[in-house]
């Protein structure tokens, strides 16, 4: 039994990591899109991004109560570099250096804190929510509805 939960957690790990890229290609025509294509989907590509960090981190709580504290890391670091790495210009252009920088803050540094230290499930899940809540700022942000 021990042996399928590491298996599944790995399973899960790497699904958590390949298929918002897959839906990402899927989306936009494996790297066919045209300028204009590109132009009108920005926003909304920008916003995919916020929101895929946001499930990221939802994983990483999920992999961080189950011990897994590399496989949670690995969440996080996606969370951050495959993610809101891609939007940090934008927030800096629509919201303010700040914002974006307290946001990159929270979820580069001191989130990878955190797990490194190993803290109580609940501050852990304290921050992560309010990373998420930060990231729900920035998504209304990008759309304009803030």
């Amino acid at each position: 039994m021990k042996e399928i939960n590491f298996s599944l957690r790995w399973t899960i790990l790497i699904a958590a990591i390949l298929l918002p890229a897959s839906f990402s290609e899927l989306k936009h025509g494996f790297g066919q899109e045209n300028e204009t294509a590109q132009s009108e989907d920005e926003p909304n590509k920008f916003v995919d991004y916020l929101q895929n960090a946001r499930d990221l981190l939802n994983q990483t709580s999920v992999e961080f109560k189950n011990s897994n504290y590399t496989g949670a890391e690995g969440l996080a670091n996606t969370a951050y570099l495959d993610n809101f790495e891609h939007v940090e210009h934008e927030l800096e252009e629509k919201g303010s250096p700040s914002f974006m920088e307290d946001l990159e803050h929270m979820i580069r540094e001191e989130l990878r804190d955190l797990i490194q230290g190993k803290v109580d499930q609940t501050e852990l899940d304290m921050h992560i929510n309010a990373t998420g809540a930060k990231l729900v700022e920035a998504i209304d942000l990008l759309k304009g509805t803030e």
